[in-house]
């Protein structure tokens, strides 16, 4: 019998909450080198993640609701 280990990615870049719904726009906090975190908003015509407007808090973004799970491949 062989058992699996499943090993957690760490360090940045990882995706700590999301991507969830804000608003007509989609928003995830990823983590930073030195351990803080890192609000960021996809752009549809880039199809990338960029930084957040300042105006957008991390209450926001843990409140809002979750991204369906079909539309999560398009926009990971």
């Amino acid at each position: 019998m062989k058992a699996q280990m499943m090993r957690v990615v760490t360090g940045p870049g990882r995706v700590l909450v999301g991507p969830k719904i804000l608003g007509n726009s989609y928003a995830r906090i990823v983590s930073q080198r030195d351990g803080s975190g890192l609000i960021e908003r996809f752009d549809p015509r880039s199809r990338s993640w960029l930084p957040a407007p300042e105006s957008v808090t991390f209450s926001e973004i843990w409140s809002a609701p979750a991204v369906p799970a079909l539309l999560r491949a398009s926009i990971e």
